[in-house]
């Protein structure tokens, strides 16, 4: 029974170190990626379907046709906020991006995108919501405690299932 126990304990105590996600511990640790909060904007017509994000300086927006969401290829897009107005580039089938510094200043943006496909054109309005920085890590933080929290309670809870187990074990033996 004792080995028993002492194998239960030694699983609970060694979860930390198993392996997860493919990084690198050999080197410093890469950040991962993390979308701002609410630096994203979605607008939709009865045509087309937007959805814009901020990653630093980079506006990208992904154009779907609004009844399949199928991605729409060599549209010609525009983006205007105040005084900023650009012509977006294609990168990839339905995905389109500009060098948008005015836009990754914290607040909300209001965006008119201009879309002309073939014969198809449309105007769509949305609203960029750009957080600051420690806003975005305290959203990232909070999501990195709440795992935290979980994995502890289900750590908690398997010690207090061993222990239970151990002690009805015990007590059937004397």
């Amino acid at each position: 029974m004792k080995r028993i126990s002492v194998l239960i304990c030694g699983l609970i105590l060694s979860a930390v170190s198993w392996a997860h996600g493919d990084e690198d511990h050999g080197a410093a640790p890469h950040p991962e990626p993390v979308l701002q909060a609410g630096a994203s904007a979605e607008s939709a017509s009865s045509d087309f379907e937007v959805l814009a994000t901020m990653q630093g300086e980079q506006l990208t927006i992904y154009l779907n046709r609004y009844a399949d969401n199928r991605p729409v290829s060599e549209a010609q897009l525009e983006v205007e906020s105040g005084a900023f107005k650009a012509k977006l580039k294609p990168v990839a089938s339905g995905v389109y991006q500009v060098s948008a510094a005015p836009l990754a200043k914290v607040g909300e943006h209001a965006l008119a995108i201009t879309v002309v496909a073939g014969e198809q054109a449309d105007l769509l309005d949305a609203s960029l919501s750009v957080a600051s920085a420690t806003e975005s890590l305290a959203v990232a933080t909070a999501a990195t405690e709440y795992k935290n929290w979980i994995w502890g309670a289900g750590a908690a809870a398997l010690l207090l299932l061993a222990g239970v187990y151990v002690r009805r074990r015990g007590g059937n033996q004397a």
